[in-house]
């Protein structure tokens, strides 16, 4: 199972301050970016929330259900980040928020502009990373699990926000930096199922064997077979280009059919074996770990939207 790394907690609202049990807000506002920490302390649901700029959000501690226009309703937990369209509609439940233990979410807004900015000042000063990353930011992918460096850096730059440092706004700027390069990096790794990304590189080729052969039990030593290189080499590759395994790679194909045929087939035993799982509780136990929702349970928000 993929380890999702979680975020520091930050120091709570005292008590006194509280204006809301729900959503209470507190925000840190620089030069370039605003980070508001949102807590809620009783149960709530359907709670409204929307940014008029591009909004990056970390669950900190506990839980929420997000409804998003197009999506499946979706338990939103610690280890996560979503990026966010501008204007993206949110409506989120809160089933166990209390008083004695709140959640506590964070939301990092960011304007096109300075997203542009950057995205500009890596193209013109690491062009020769382009074909590896692109250097665009994808808001068509907007989970992804957190990484080891995409938390540390995370952590850093909330650090830096919300501290009585003078330097703070230029900190902030070059830790901002980090967290977008590792955000495309991360969002690479997701964009290798689009087939018109990468289309004559070893990874993409690498993924369409994957799709012909999903069915079947495929190995390190097919990967490399099909590769036409050793295993060693394989790994290395997958590591400075997506910062995964192979393995990793074959799994995540597994799911993301499975996602698409649980909108289709009722059975949840035969998306199980159409998509390479021999074993049917272990399917479900990894479908959970990684969509916080039963492969049943996910057909039924998908048809329950539908409809």
């Amino acid at each position: 199972m993929k380890k999702k790394y979680l975020l520091s907690e930050l120091p709570r609202t005292p008590m006194s301050e509280l204006q809301t049990l729900v959503e209470s807000r507190r925000a840190y506002t620089l030069n370039e970016f605003e980070l508001n920490v949102y807590e809620t302390y009783e149960n709530s649901s359907l709670v409204p929330l929307r940014f008029d700029d591009i909004v990056i959000i970390n669950m900190i501690k506990g839980r929420k259900v997000m409804h998003l226009k197009d999506h499946a309703a979706f338990d939103y937990l610690p280890g996560e980040t979503l990026v966010l369209p501008a204007l993206t509609q949110m409506q989120i439940d809160f089933p166990e928020a209390e008083l004695a233990s709140p959640t506590q979410c964070t939301a990092l807004v960011i304007s096109s502009d300075k997203i542009k900015e950057n995205l500009t000042y890596l193209q013109e000063h690491y062009p020769t990373l382009r074909d590896r990353f692109n250097w665009t930011l994808d808001l068509q992918i907007l989970r992804l699990d957190n990484t080891e460096s995409l938390s540390r850096v995370t952590d850093r730059l909330f650090e830096v926000m919300t501290s009585n440092d003078p330097l703070k706004d230029a900190l902030a700027d070059l830790i901002f930096k980090e967290l977008l390069v590792r955000i495309i990096q991360h969002q690479t790794f997701d964009e290798t199922h689009d087939p018109r990304k990468r289309p004559g590189s070893t990874i993409s080729y690498l993924r369409q064997y994957i799709r012909r052969n999903i069915a079947e039990k495929i190995s390190i030593e097919d990967l490399s077979k099909a590769a036409n290189m050793s295993k060693a080499t394989l790994f290395r590759m997958f590591k400075n280009e997506l910062g995964i395994s192979p393995i990793e790679l074959v799994i995540t194909e597994r799911i993301l059919l499975a996602k698409k045929m649980l909108e289709q087939v009722v059975s949840v035993k035969e998306v199980a074996y159409s998509c390479g799982f021999n074993d049917v509780n272990y399917f479900v136990r990894l479908f959970r770990s990684r969509e916080q929702v039963t492969p049943g349970a996910y057909r039924d928000q998908i048809r329950t939207n539908a409809s």
